[in-house]
């Protein structure tokens, strides 16, 4: 937690009433006070000219609050029989083109127009469909039966909303029977599959239009499966797979009673079929432009919210902090952040990664296989690497499934580099994000010493506390105990080596002004740490070589010193008056040896 910015609670106080992570359209609107008007998507969906429409962006970036605003927008809104509300009685309409709406309790809301409201040939298409809105983004399970039965309940809850079609006088009674089967839950998988079309058509016939069918967060069944058993039961993922290939295919593909489809997920998942045999399916990805600014906010909205919201915090602070990502062409912050930012008044957090949801990335960035590559991010570096928009389950071990699945997920910014040829360099977007890679190159490092991560910062705090010694017996015992790093062969344990200095980077630096590879004196010191005013007095310079032979590490870990004390790395250190003490060290390793020697300057 930034702890620049204290919170008082006049300024918890004067904050203006907020729904953060709301994803109701309506009751947003009704209950909250600060709202980004993002209704100028509607357009974009009517006019694109796919039958079927594929959106992926990030975990809460707004996908679920969207798709709320299409029902609204588009359904048709009834009583408990079925009938058609008066002009009176409607109150979706007033969501988009503001109004008077009665909350209740003696309570009335003076809602303001949004943007769609602008445009009349839009307009016209306001309540005048049916919608089927499913939601899957708590349908996950330990086996295939587990996902069958939550999908199932989420089709007998879906069907309960369409009650009033039992009155209907268009269906007919073998129909209404069926109907019945659905909310009571007597069906077989045969129904199950062809439920969303069943409902499509009953809707049809009901009210004489085609059906809007949204389908929310598509993939989440799928990649909780994949984590949780494809790997020791493969049959039963493939069945989890069939399940969605079925479901959507009849919906999606050969449904007559079918408007318009659109699905969001995080993921366009690969090899899976799942939309291979539909027609005129348009899928957007953050890479494109189309749809870039209708998920997260711009810097004119976040500005905006500014006006609205008193914070605490310099807006230049909020934009490290949740900044940075490139979507299409637009620079965009992290909406769910942003709020949650906001709606404390400004104090800066750690907001996205504690919103769940990172199985699946939690397994990547803890994989040796790319360990290599996540401290070069982690260390403020880019990679230039080819990404592919369609990820298969079994490219995910591979270098271009890894980054594309970190891309698409949201913990990694894309520039264009050869977007022909889909080259992106890629880069952390912001603070948050570089916390989330900190922190797991630092697991990653706790787990191959095998200890927690208060044990490792004990440890570490030795070298500021100048007891150098007690450092290096504490490494020493901590290498003999671990083996699983130096067994796979030097470059894995040079790789470990690198990870564990930019752990100890990491841990400290919250006291220290830390500089890596930086000019200082006549050369690159690999670390200088200089303490902050009021955390300390000693100053360290840390070189770290890494040895091909054991009996080489005495001779290079003096080296390691002397470069220090003779390329005067220490000239910047000297510049602050509070410093008192200069700890100069310098370690040499190979596999699970080490050396170290270090030399102690006062001032």
């Amino acid at each position: 937690m930034n702890e620049t910015n204290q919170l008082s609670d006049d300024s918890i106080n004067k904050l203006p009433s907020m729904r953060v992570g709301d994803d109701d359209f309506r009751s947003l609107l009704l209950n909250s006070n600060v709202f980004v008007d993002k209704s100028l998507f509607i357009k974009d969906v009517i006019l694109d000219s796919g039958h079927v429409i594929l959106i992926t962006r990030p975990r809460r970036w707004g996908k679920s609050l969207n798709m709320s605003m299409l029902k609204r927008f588009f359904e048709i809104e009834v009583d408990g029989q079925g009938n058609i509300l008066t002009c009176e009685q409607k109150v979706n309409y007033k969501l988009f083109t503001g109004g008077e709406v009665d909350l209740g309790f003696d309570e009335k809301k003076q809602l303001k127009s949004l943007k769609i409201a602008e445009h009349e040939d839009i307009m016209k298409r306001q309540g005048k469909f049916p919608v089927i809105l499913l939601n899957l983004k708590d349908v996950k399970g330990n086996s295939y039966h587990e996902i069958e039965y939550k999908v199932k309940l989420n089709i007998r809850n879906l069907y309960k909303n369409y009650s009033y079609l039992i009155h209907s006088n268009k269906i007919t009674s073998d129909e209404k029977q069926d109907f019945q089967n659905y909310i009571q839950g007597n069906i077989n998988l045969a129904y199950l599959h062809s439920s969303l079309v069943f409902l499509n058509k009953l809707l049809f016939q009901h009210f004489s239009q085609k059906a809007y069918i949204l389908i929310d967060e598509y993939d989440t069944p799928i990649n909780s499966s994949y984590l949780k058993f494809a790997d020791t039961r493969p049959a039963e993922f493939e069945q989890v797979l069939e399940l969605f290939r079925a479901l959507l295919g009849s919906s999606l593909k050969t449904n007559p009673y079918l408007e318009k489809g659109v699905i969001t997920g995080i993921l366009r998942i690969a090899k899976a079929n799942l939309f291979s045999d539909l027609n005129n399916v348009r899928e957007y990805t953050l890479l494109d432009q189309k749809f870039s600014k209708s998920y997260g906010f711009t810097q004119e909205e976040v500005d905006e919210l500014l006006t609205k919201v008193q914070v605490v915090t310099e807006p230049q602070q909020i934009k490290d902090w949740y900044n940075g990502y490139t979507f299409g062409s637009q620079i965009m912050y992290n909406p769910w952040s942003i709020m949650c930012c906001l709606a404390t008044a400004g104090q800066l957090d750690h907001y996205w990664i504690d919103s769940g949801g990172t199985g699946l990335i939690d397994k990547v960035l803890l994989s040796d296989e790319i360990q290599e590559d996540l401290q070069q991010l982690a260390s403020g570096r880019s990679l230039t690497t080819p990404i592919t928009k369609q990820i298969s389950f079994s490219d995910i071990n591979k270098p271009i499934g890894l980054f594309s699945l970190l891309l698409f997920s949201g913990y990694l910014n894309p520039t264009a580099i050869e977007p022909e040829k889909n080259i992106y360099q890629l880069s952390i977007p912001n603070n948050e994000i570089k916390f989330i890679y900190e922190n797991r190159v630092l697991q990653w490092v706790t787990n191959k010493l095998n200890i927690d991560s208060s044990r490792y910062y004990s440890f570490i705090s030795l070298l500021p506390a100048g007891k150098i010694e007690e450092f290096k017996e504490h490494l020493q015992e901590l290498l003999l105990s671990s083996t699983s790093f130096y067994q796979t062969g030097e470059k894995k344990a040079e790789l470990f080596y690198s990870g564990f200095m930019l752990g100890l980077i990491n841990m400290l630096s919250p006291g220290f002004i830390i500089e890596s590879e930086q000019e200082s004196g006549r050369g690159r010191a690999d670390i200088i740490m200089i303490p902050k005013e009021t955390k300390g007095d000693k100053a360290l310079i840390i070189e770290y070589k890494i040895a091909k032979n054991k009996k080489d590490l005495s001779s290079i870990a003096k080296a390691g010193l002397e470069q220090i004390i003779n390329k005067q790395y220490d000239i910047k250190i000297r510049q602050y008056q509070h410093i008192r003490q200069i700890i100069k060290i310098s370690m040499a390793f190979c596999g699970k040896d080490m050396d170290l020697q270090y030399q102690i300057d006062a001032i």
